[in-house]
């Protein structure tokens, strides 16, 4: 069977340019199909943050035209002094719990508001607590909404949809970890920006430490232009020709190294601190990127303040960029730019729970927006399949799940409380009272799409339904005990739940009847109860009437939709 073949779309606001990458990803096949990337405007992002969102919008929106990109769902990536990360240790807890179970975890850790702050975590190891009990070291990723939501607003006034919000630094691994070039101990990668620089550390892909310095090349950049009296554009344009001659060169040259020499030095005290840290080793490789890296001689200076190796990195290398229309030496020069937009693009591991930081709200929008399509379609074909009935049906489901989403927004709203509300208890009490009024609403609800699915799977070949109509009755849910004295649940498989009836055309009587029979009786969810004897037509088929009984099998599970959580 061919691997599937997904379409996945990355885009990235640095302090300098949009950048936006459309890859196909076939197996552990990726192809780069789409590359683009606008300038902004200076200041329009500093330290990571949005400061002017229609300059940035507008960005977006060019280089979306001009790039031709085919989808507008999008998976977007942070970084900034306001987005940090920190390892926990916790009681051990589901992956689908993870983000929940945290935020109690996070008071003591996070510098921000909590109202302010939007959590994810992704599970590290497995551990084990001094008395023995499971615990688990995750890695807290929080981010501060000033942070987060310029960037969506500015994205979603573009006409794209947002996806995900992932930590650049993640997505750095993601782009540049190669397993068959591993050395096995920690590895730090360094993305040199124009206003931030990146450094995390990981182990096999796993990351472990991440620090954002407030440094950039913009300060080489600014650095040269004071020592030579150039504008800034000028001042970028010399920085980039370093390698030849003049004295102009050799005076921005000297204010370039001096300028660097302070980001050097923050990456190394970066990387000492983590092999400094308890049980860490020391780092053996540091992987070099971003376009602040291309300056001349910074790996040089950088290598001679590090025992471990420096190497360049190439989020392109194991990419398939036959589909772009550049040069190989176009690509070149690009190669360390795209490295956190292409790590945007490309899906996690299937083992890994990826960090998330797209507002909870947004998720809500986007689960009810689903909600409604499938109950819009459901609706649809109950209509032409129960004629009147279903729309009846509709209108109570529309009414149940829209309160259904006010008690969801309460639980949520009373979860986020819990660590400071003594009230709590008093708000999931009545949510529980609400869920008792809710769930009779669709309690003895039949699943009828599924009812004439399985009338279709287990009708045999040579016989046609030509009519079928059907109704729900009170199911019995208990049987008496022995002795009478108390009830016992009735096993699903022997609730009767509906009755349909149906007519059937085949080409012969009893033979294909005791087909059909013994394929219902083994389906445990239809059972043939009646029948009408035989009709032999003209044109020498066979018709009959039969009542079959719908069984608990099939009994709808829209039920579970109005559990209130317990925890």
């Amino acid at each position: 069977m061919a691997a599937r073949r997904s379409r996945r779309v990355g885009l990235e606001v640095s302090d300098s340019a949009v950048r936006i990458a459309e890859i196909a990803v076939t197996g552990s096949r990726v192809k780069l199909l789409n590359l683009g990337q606008v300038r902004l405007p200076t200041r329009a992002v500093v330290d990571g943050a949005i400061v002017d969102v229609p300059a940035v919008r507008s960005a977006i929106e060019r280089c979306m035209k001009e790039g031709g990109f085919s989808t507008k769902e999008v998976r977007l990536g942070i970084a900034g002094l306001r987005a940090i990360t920190r390892e926990l240790d916790m009681p051990h807890v589901p992956n689908s719990e993870l983000d929940s179970a945290v935020g109690l975890q996070a008071l003591d850790v996070i510098p921000f508001p909590m109202d302010k702050t939007l959590l994810s975590a992704r599970p590290l190891e497995d551990i084990t607590a001094a008395d023995g009990t499971p615990m688990r070291r995750v890695l807290l990723a929080a981010a501060h909404r000033d942070l987060v939501d310029p960037l969506l607003e500015a994205v979603t006034s573009a006409g794209l949809t947002p996806l995900s919000v992932d930590l650049t630094s993640m997505a750095l691994i993601r782009s540049l970890y190669d397993p068959a070039t591993s050395t096995g101990g920690p590895e730090a990668i360094v993305a040199v920006g124009a206003g931030l620089t990146t450094v995390v550390v990981h182990e096999s892909g796993i990351p472990h430490f991440v620090r954002t310095i407030a440094e950039g090349g913009d300060a080489i950049t600014a650095a040269i232009s004071g020592a030579l009296d150039l504008p800034l554009d000028d001042a970028e344009a010399t920085k980039r020709n370093l390698d030849q001659a003049g004295p102009h060169i050799r005076a921005a040259a000297t204010a370039a190294a001096e300028a660097s020499a302070s980001l050097i030095g923050e990456i190394r005290s970066s990387i000492e601190y983590y092999s400094s840290l308890p049980g860490r080793a020391e780092v053996r490789r540091v992987t070099l990127t971003g376009g602040g890296s291309r300056l001349i001689g910074f790996l040089e200076r950088l290598q001679q303040q590090l025992r471990a190796e420096v190497v360049r990195g190439s989020a392109l290398a194991s990419t398939d960029c036959g589909g772009l229309k550049l040069s190989p030496e176009e690509l070149s020069r690009r190669d360390p730019l795209v490295a956190t937009v292409l790590g945007l693009a490309l899906p996690e591991r299937a083992d890994v729970k990826q960090l998330d930081l797209l507002p909870p709200e947004i998720n809500q929008r986007r689960r009810a927006a689903r909600t409604e399509r499938l109950v819009v379609a459901v609706a649809a074909l109950l209509v032409v399949a129960l004629i009147g009935g279903g729309a009846l049906r509709y209108l109570q489901v529309r009414k149940a799940e829209n309160a259904v989403a006010a008690v969801s927004s309460s639980i949520s709203s009373t979860n986020i409380a819990i660590a400071k509300f003594d009230t709590a208890r008093k708000e999931i009490a009545r949510l529980h009272t609400d869920e008792s009024i809710l769930t009779p609403v669709v309690e003895g609800e039949v699943n009828w799409p599924a009812v004439l699915a399985s009338l279709q799977r287990n009708t045999p070949s040579g016989g046609i339904v030509t009519s079928i109509t059907g109704s729900a009755t009170a199911p019995v849910s208990t049987t008496a005990a022995t002795g009478g004295a108390s009830t016992a649940p009735l096993p699903a498989a022997e609730q009767q739940i509906a009755t349909v009836s149906v007519s059937v055309v085949s080409q012969s009587n009893y033979p294909y009847f005791e087909v059909w029979y013994n394929q219902l009786s083994r389906s445990g969810q239809l059972q043939l109860t009646q029948w009408s004897p035989f009709s032999q037509q003209p044109d020498g088929t066979v018709t009959y009437t039969a009542t079959l009984s719908v069984l608990g099998t099939i009994k709808s599970s829209r039920t579970t939709l109005f559990e209130v959580p317990t925890k």
